[in-house]
C-alpha cells in the first residue's frame, strides 16, 4: 500500500504509545494536525500510551481501501481520526495543542539549555 501510493504517511506505535506516534508524524506533516478519539472501551491513558510494537498508524487519502485491504489481508484495522489542516493535534474530547509549540519544545530545548550553561 505504501509503494502504491495508497498509504501517505505510516508511523509505529511503540515508544510512548499512540500520543507520541500521533505528534512525531504531525512534526513532520508540515502544517497538518490530527482530530483523534478513542475507538473501544480502554481507559484514556491506555488508549492514548500504551506501547505496542504490532500497531501502527497510517494516514491515506481514502480510509475505506486501506481498510478492505487489511480485512483482504486479515489485519485489523479501524479508523481513529482524521487529518486537519488546523496545525493542532486533538486526542479525544481533551484540548488540542498546537503543533508548532511542540515542535518548539521538541526543537529548542538542547539550544536553550546548551545557552543557560
Amino acid at each position: 500500500l505504501i509503494e502504491t501510493g495508497k498509504v501517505t504517511a505510516c508511523h509505529d506505535v511503540a515508544d510512548g504509545g499512540l500520543a507520541i506516534a500521533l505528534a512525531e508524524m504531525a512534526l513532520g506533516a508540515k502544517g497538518l494536525g490530527a482530530d483523534v478519539a478513542p475507538a473501544g472501551d480502554l481507559p484514556a491513558h491506555a488508549w492514548a500510551f500504551g506501547e505496542d510494537q504490532a500497531r501502527y498508524v497510517v494516514t491515506a487519502g481514502n480510509a475505506d481501501e486501506i481498510l478492505k485491504a487489511a480485512a483482504d489481508a486479515g489485519v485489523p484495522a479501524t479508523v481513529i481520526g482524521r487529518t486537519t489542516d488546523s496545525g493542532e493535534l486533538k486526542l479525544g474530547t481533551g484540548d488540542s495543542i498546537s503543533v508548532s509549540m511542540l515542535r518548539s519544545q521538541f526543537e529548542d530545548w538542547l539550544p536553550d539549555y546548551m545557552a543557560a550553561s
